[in-house]
This record gives structure tokens, sequence and C-alpha cells, in this order.
């Protein structure tokens, strides 16, 4: 009886491993491109905690609009506005829209000195920005100057597609000066040689998701973006949804 009961034993054994096996999945996350390496830190803490890995596709936020609408198959949607995933979900593309933080523009001067309305004011040479028409922190920058009466054509713009190709113009020395998102400055070490952009003189950045495909995977890391995943979200630099 002893060796049938191993058997018996074992055989359970293995079906609770089968079946931890089968409940740990995958989520394809299109991110936008400020929040990607914030993502990644959540994800590592996320699959430990969980067992479902995370798939990051990024790039700017209209580039992943059109992406979705062509069937790319993402699971979950981290824009870095609200305006796309309202949209999408009015298409019929998603549901549960959810803010997971607040995004803060910055003025970087790589190497400083930390750069400030008034040397703005001054600047006529290079100045990076993410494209306004695919990417909020783009259109951020452009609001910036026009709250402040400045005329754009005094620089010469150098527009990156996203977020992460404004940070390379200016980490390159394309650019002298260039806006980017403050999360990046953050995650850099770089805050020292930025001007944190008033949050007065853009519209709020208000990053929010959305749930594309849904599944249990999905669920669960919504649910850590909403809790557990505050507290890295917020040491990255963005402010947190009230």
């Amino acid at each position: 009886m002893k060796p049938l009961l191993s058997v018996v034993i074992a055989g359970v054994c293995a079906a609770a491993l089968h079946t931890t096996a089968v409940q740990a999945d995958e989520v394809k996350v299109a991110v936008a491109a400020n929040f990607k390496g914030t993502l990644e830190r959540i994800g590592k803490a996320f699959t430990a905690k969980t067992g479902h890995s995370v798939v990051i596709s990024s790039a700017a936020t209209g580039v992943l609009y059109t992406q979705i609408t062509h069937g790319a198959p993402f699971d979950l949607f981290l824009s870095a506005d609200v305006a796309t995933p309202q949209k999408l979900e009015a298409e019929g593309k998603g549901s549960g829209r959810f803010t997971y933080a607040i995004g803060q523009l910055g003025l970087w001067k790589k190497g400083g000195p930390a750069p400030d309305e008034a040397s703005l004011r001054s600047w006529k040479g290079n100045l990076a920005i993410a494209n306004p028409k695919t990417a909020p922190y783009g259109t951020a920058a452009m609001a910036t100057l026009e709250q402040l009466n400045i005329d754009p054509k005094q620089y010469r713009l150098l527009t990156g597609t996203n977020i992460s190709q404004t940070w390379q113009f200016v980490d390159t020395g394309n650019a002298e000066l260039g806006f980017v998102a403050w999360a990046n400055l953050v995650e850099a070490g770089k805050t020292g040689e930025a001007w944190a952009v008033p949050n007065t003189f853009y519209p709020a950045i208000e990053q929010q998701g959305l749930v594309l495909q849904k599944g249990e995977a999905v669920e669960a890391l919504v649910a850590w973006l909403k809790g557990p995943g505050q507290d890295a979200i917020k040491a990255a630099g963005y402010a947190l949804p009230q």
C-alpha cells in the first residue's frame, strides 16, 4: 500500500505544479515612452510576487494608438494622456480606464547649470521637444511656450518621435536644451541639471491606463499599479492620482 500511496501523493504534487504553471501568464503592455523604465521596475516586483510576466512595447502614445487600432495584440495600454484611452474606449477597443500617474515636465540642460524661465526666454539655439501631435509631453512643452508668450520660431526645434528620443537629443549634445519627462531625470539622477516646469504652465499630464484584453493576469497588474506599485511610481518622479 505504501508504494501506491507514494504514487498518489506524487501525482497530486505534479497536478499542483501543473496548475501553478497554467495560472502563471504574461501581460502584453503597450506603454508610453516616458513610463517604460518605471514599468520595467514595477514589472520585476510584480512577476516575483505573482509569477505573471510583463512583456513591454514602448512608443509615443499616438503611435501606440495607431498600433492598437490596427490590431496589435496588447492586453493593457498605459498612455501618457487621458484623451487617447478615452478615444479607444469610445471606439470599443477597451474598458476600465484608470489613472495611474500624473506626469511632470522638466527643462533639461545636460551638465547644468539648471535652466529656468529666464534662460528659456533668452535661448536662441536648439531646443528638443517630443512631437506634440503624438506625445503628450510634447503638447505640454508647446503649451509652456504659449503660456510664457515665447514664439517657438526663436529656436531650432528638434522634434523627437517620443519623449525618449527627445531625451537622447539632449544627452548626445544635439540639443543644448530639451523638454523631457521629470521621471526620466529622476531615473538618471539629473534633476540638479533641470528646471521643474510649474504645472500651471501646461494641462495636467494625467496618464491613464485601459484594459484591452480581460484576464486574470491583466487584472492582477492593474491592481498592482493601483496598489503596491504606487510607491515605485512616486519614487520615479510622478505625482499620484487622488
